[in-house]
């Protein structure tokens, strides 16, 4: 009877315990939810934490977990509420709150940049309610990301994320247009069903035609400073381009093309240029060549876009000059199209994938570099040196490439064992810069070392009377060659005689490049009408008269990029069509 008792007595003191665990863990989740309500979250993490054991008599541990990560979330420490949601994950795969965990978990990648990881965690979210919240999450954060390249590689991995394509799309549209995939653009809007109007895009649905075009032609001609004298003037090479407009509509006229021409003087100035387009006739032109200075072009520019009258600039190669206005082109093509087609020509011709870029001080041959670069490691290409080179400067091309700063110094074979890049470590060495200390630096540097470098520079350095053709060919050189212009053509040479014959002199390349830019749109005019882009974006190839020719598809600068090659037989030219990459043409 007395053991009877004795057990009795324990029995009821292991239920009472157990009783008594229960309230304990009542009443401490119950404190640590008080002190989470009160934003005292240090304090609630330490309350949570005798909850976090996963006991058989703890019914708390889910939510003690889940309580403690968001509080260490809001007391700044967002990887220990990661590790702790991952917890939860791993332990109760099945608990009813694991969508909010996972909308956590989302927000938490996110904000620490591994977007893919957030992405894929808020697609285990299958909850109808939770939904509208996720995409307002993804695309608040998405619209903060400026990297266009970063965005389109959210946009191959997760094709179908919705809040990717309107953030991609509105990235996309914001750009300068001559940069603007407009395929993506195009596939953005379809896919999503996005609304153009929205994104600020105006496309040119359809074309005028008429029997006569009227060309506006706004130089600064200064006219009220020209003098009677054979002298060169101020501004020759603007009346150089100008007579070898001149020129180019006697043959559009022999070959019944109608187009009149009407020349303006904008004295490098904003106020003359206000008052040029203050003319009711401005409004009846089918196009306008120029302006050239910033301020005449912006005015212009604005002018261009609230009459929708197409404007071309036959000096410039900056994408900015374009703008995001639809009307306005470029008759070179940019410095971020030449750096893309230069990375394009090297990613299939260099021997090895490892390369230096040499850029000097100007803004273009940065942007040029960039370009390069940016397309080149797109290839999978890899540059281990990136330099500015400045002015005064340019020894270090010969410290980087042959170690010692004088050449003759570094010929040897014991000066060749210890440069800073060993030999046949590089297959490319690209040049952004029209400097000739700069390029004859890189070139003597590269003759000095002897390895296989190919050397990718301007078509200007023909130009250098110290460099001949066969250093270019012992080098493998190839050179980018905008607007290049081979003159052993029958084309050149009636150009040639009938300039001379008119004006008594020799044609200058901007009365060459002004020959070829009328030529260009007045055919152009004649067959696709005032809005020639719309046909300009069918054809991939437009012909040259005294250059190789222009591709203006889906594009508002001349994506065709010459590039020079020196062959055992002479210089080749060679270029690529944006539809046909895998075949070089060849001219």
């Amino acid at each position: 009877m007395k053991q009877l008792r004795i057990l009795v007595v324990v029995c009821l003191s292991i239920g009472t315990f157990q009783a008594y665990s229960q309230v304990n863990y009542q009443q401490q989740y119950l404190h640590a939810k008080e002190l989470f309500g009160d934003e005292k979250y240090s304090l609630a993490m330490e309350a949570f934490k005798p909850l976090l054991s996963r006991e058989a008599s703890n019914p708390f541990p889910a939510y003690a977990s889940f309580y403690y990560a968001v509080a260490a979330y809001r007391d700044g420490y967002p990887p220990l509420a990661k590790n702790m949601f991952l917890q939860i994950k791993s332990y109760f795969p099945k608990w009813s709150k694991m969508p909010e965990v996972n909308f956590w978990l989302g927000k938490i990648y996110f904000e620490s940049g591994d977007y893919n990881q957030g992405l894929n965690v808020l697609a285990e979210i299958k909850d109808k309610n939770f939904q509208e919240n996720i995409f307002n999450l993804k695309h608040h954060v998405l619209s903060g990301v400026k990297d266009i390249e970063l965005l389109e590689e959210l946009y191959r991995n997760h094709p179908k994320e919705r809040a990717i394509g309107e953030v991609l799309a509105t990235v996309v549209a914001k750009q300068p247009l001559v940069n603007q995939d407009q395929e993506l653009l195009d596939e953005l809007i379809s896919k999503f069903n996005l609304d153009r109007k929205a994104l600020d895009l105006i496309k040119v649905d359809k074309s005028v035609f008429k029997d006569s075009y009227k060309v506006a032609v706004l130089f600064p001609f200064l006219m009220d400073r020209l003098e009677p004298t054979v002298r060169k003037k101020v501004n020759q090479l603007i009346l150089d381009m100008y007579q070898g407009m001149q020129l180019a509509m006697d043959t559009l006229e022999a070959q019944g093309i109608k187009v009149e021409l009407y020349a303006y003087d904008t004295q490098r100035d904003s106020v003359a240029t206000a008052r040029i387009l203050a003319k009711e006739e401005m409004k009846s032109m089918d196009l306008i060549v120029g302006p050239f200075f910033s301020e005449p072009r912006a005015l212009v520019q604005d002018f261009s876009f609230k009459n929708k009258i197409n404007m071309i600039n036959p000096l410039s190669m900056d994408s900015d000059v374009i703008g995001v206005n639809p009307y306005s082109f470029l008759l070179h093509p940019t410095n971020e199209t030449v750096g893309r087609k230069m990375a394009e020509y090297v990613a299939k011709k260099a021997r090895r994938k490892t390369g230096v870029i040499f850029y000097g001080e100007d803004s273009r041959d940065s942007t040029l570099a960039y370009s390069f670069k940016r397309r080149i490691e797109k290839e999978g290409f890899n540059i281990i040196i990136n330099k500015e080179i400045r002015k005064h400067e340019t020894r270090e091309i010969l410290d980087i490439l042959v170690t010692s700063g004088k050449i003759k110094d570094a010929a040897s074979d014991d000066a060749k064992g210890n440069y800073r890049l060993a030999q046949d470590s590089i297959g490319y060495i690209f040049v952004a810069s029209n400097n000739d200390l700069i390029s004859t630096k890189v070139i003597s540097a590269v003759e000095t070392r002897g390895d296989s470098i190919m050397v990718i520079g301007s078509a200007d350095w023909l130009d250098l009377p110290v460099i001949n053709y066969e250093v270019y060919y012992r080098l493998g050189a190839v050179l980018y060659a905008p607007m290049y212009i081979q003159k052993e053509s029958d084309e050149y040479e009636i150009f040639r005689d009938q300039y001379v014959k008119k004006h008594k002199v020799p044609a200058t390349q901007y009365a060459e490049m002004g020959y070829d830019l009328m030529n260009l749109v007045g055919h152009s005019l004649n067959k696709y009408g005032k809005y020639f882009q719309l046909g300009w974006d069918e054809e991939s190839y437009l012909k040259g008269y005294l250059t190789i020719g222009y591709s203006y598809e889906k594009s508002q600068d001349n994506k065709l990029v010459p590039i020079l090659e020196f062959g055992d037989e002479g210089l080749e030219v060679v270029y690529e069509l944006e539809e046909d990459k895998n075949e070089d043409r060849k001219k």
